[in-house]
C-alpha cells in the first residue's frame, strides 16, 4: 500500500498523518507550531523533522503540504506569508524537502486544499463547481472548476476575506470568528480569551438575546460575501468550513433565511450551500489530491 505523509500547518498548530492514494488517513496526530515562538530556520527543522521521522519507519513515496499564506503551486514557494507566519515569504518547502530528504513534496494553500479535499471525498464530490469559503481567525476561499483550482493570474483566487462588501471593512475584519468573538466579549464585558465560536453559539442555545442579534447580524454579513461570490462565479454548490461550521444546526436556518434576501431565486434556486463534510481532515486529504494530481500530471 502506498503511503504519503501529508501534513496541514497552521499558526499555532501543524496537523499531520499519514494517508493511502485513496484519502484514508491514519496516524493522525498534532503538535505545537514553533514559529511565533522560534522564527523561521526552528519552524523548517520541525517539517523536515517530522517528515524525517516517518521516513524512517515507512516507506513513504511523498510529502503533501497544506498551510496558510499565498503560494505559488507550481514551485512551492511561499509567495506572501500569512501573518502568523513571520519571516517566511520567499521560501520553498518543495525545493527543501525534495533537497534535503530526497522525497517528492507538494505544496498547496490551506483554504485551496481544503476545497480540493471537499471535492475529493468531502460534500463537494460530484460538483462540476464549488466555491470553498472556510471562516475562523480570518475568511478564505478557493474555487474549483471540474476538479481543478482556478489559481489566478497571480495564484490569489479566491482571497475574498480580503474583498470589501459595501464598506471601508476587509469582510474579514468584519465577519470572521476573530471578529465575531471581540464583538462578543465586548458586548458582554469580557476578555476575548474566555471566548470563542463555540462557546458563543452554545450561549445563544441558552437564551443569550443579544448574542443571538449578534450571530444573526454576524451570519447575514456571511450571507452577502456568498451572495456576491454567486453573482460572479454562480458555482454548482458553495462548500462553508471552519470550526465554528460544526455548530450548524443553530447557523444553517439564519444563513439560509439570509441568504433568501441576498440572492434572486433563480441563482439560489440552483446553488447548493453546504457545510464541509470532512471537518479538520479537509486540509489533509485536499493536500494529498494535490500531491497525486500533480505527480500524475508530471509522469
Amino acid at each position: 500500500m502506498d503511503k504519503y505523509i501529508c501534513l496541514d500547518i497552521g499558526g499555532t498548530a501543524i496537523k499531520y498523518g499519514l494517508a493511502d492514494s485513496r484519502g484514508r488517513l491514519f496516524n493522525k496526530d498534532s503538535l505545537p507550531n514553533v514559529i511565533a515562538k522560534d522564527g523561521v530556520d526552528a519552524f523548517l527543522d520541525q517539517v523536515l523533522g517530522l517528515i524525517g521521522f516517518y521516513q524512517k519507519y515507512f516507506k513513504i513515496q511523498g510529502a503533501a503540504i497544506s498551510m496558510a499564506g499565498m503560494i505559488n503551486p507550481q514551485n512551492g514557494e511561499v509567495l506572501h506569508a500569512a501573518p502568523h507566519f513571520p519571516g517566511l515569504t520567499g521560501t520553498n518547502l518543495v525545493q527543501l524537502v525534495s533537497r534535503k530528504l530526497q522525497l517528492p513534496c507538494r505544496v498547496e494553500n490551506d483554504v485551496n486544499s481544503a476545497a480540493l479535499g471537499e471535492y475529493w471525498l468531502g460534500n463537494g464530490r460530484g460538483a462540476k463547481s464549488l466555491f470553498c469559503i472556510t471562516i475562523g481567525t480570518g475568511i478564505g476561499g478557493a474555487f474549483v472548476l471540474d476538479g481543478k483550482l482556478w489559481p489566478g493570474n497571480s495564484f490569489t483566487a479566491g482571497e475574498v476575506g480580503q474583498a470589501k462588501l459595501g464598506g471601508r471593512n476587509h469582510w474579514e475584519d468584519a465577519a470572521s470568528v476573530t471578529a465575531l468573538v471581540q464583538k462578543a466579549a465586548r458586548l458582554k464585558g469580557v476578555d476575548p480569551e474566555t471566548l470563542n465560536g463555540k462557546i458563543l453559539c452554545e450561549m445563544v442555545r441558552h437564551g443569550d438575546k443579544p448574542l443571538h442579534r449578534l450571530l444573526r447580524e454576524t451570519v447575514h454579513q456571511w450571507a452577502t460575501g456568498i451572495a456576491a461570490i454567486c453573482y460572479m462565479m454562480n458555482p454548482q454548490r458553495v462548500i462553508l468550513g471552519g470550526g465554528i461550521m460544526a455548530q450548524q444546526d443553530l447557523l444553517e436556518p439564519m444563513l439560509q433565511d439570509s441568504l433568501k434576501k441576498e440572492l434572486l431565486p433563480v441563482v439560489l434556486d440552483k446553488t447548493t450551500v453546504a457545510f464541509a463534510g470532512l471537518g479538520n481532515d479537509a486540509g489533509l486529504i485536499g493536500a494529498l489530491y494535490n500531491f497525486l494530481a500533480r505527480e500524475k500530471k508530471r509522469s
